[in-house]
């Protein structure tokens, strides 16, 4: 598990300092030390990000009985493309020395959504049992 940290905190360090400047409007200074120190923050505003969206998620299937699986469905999917922009976007306000992003849309979208494939290949896989 911690392993698996690393490897997701070196896999977007790396992604910061030389695939978001490829992108228009996103702009990140510093060396390897500071690509290390936002792939943290961004991680953590990342899973705060979750956890709010669990607890709403939870709220909503709750208060309607269930039936607000049909609406969180949705909202899911459509959090789970967003949340890394969002999360991308928080960490450039609160590390601007580092990182800059000049608008939400469409830079820190596409953006978020390069590092959304990055977090992707980093999901935990399931075992198999037999």
């Amino acid at each position: 598990m911690v392993l698996r940290f690393i490897v997701r905190i070196a896999l977007v360090a790396a992604a910061v300092a030389y695939l978001l400047p490829d992108v228009s409007g996103v702009k990140f200074h510093g060396d390897a030390f500071s690509a290390v120190a936002t792939a943290l923050v961004f991680n953590i505003v990342f899973v705060g990000l979750e956890w709010l969206l669990g607890i709403l998620v939870f709220g909503i299937n709750i208060g309607t009985l269930g039936l607000g699986v049909l609406i969180t469905n949705g909202i899911k999917f459509l959090a789970g493309l967003l949340a890394p922009s969002a999360a991308l976007y928080g960490t450039a306000k609160l590390l601007p020395k580092f990182l800059q992003i000049s608008q939400y849309w469409p830079n820190a979208i596409v953006a978020g959504l390069i590092l959304g494939g990055v977090l992707w290949a980093t999901i935990p896989q399931p075992k198999k049992r037999g």
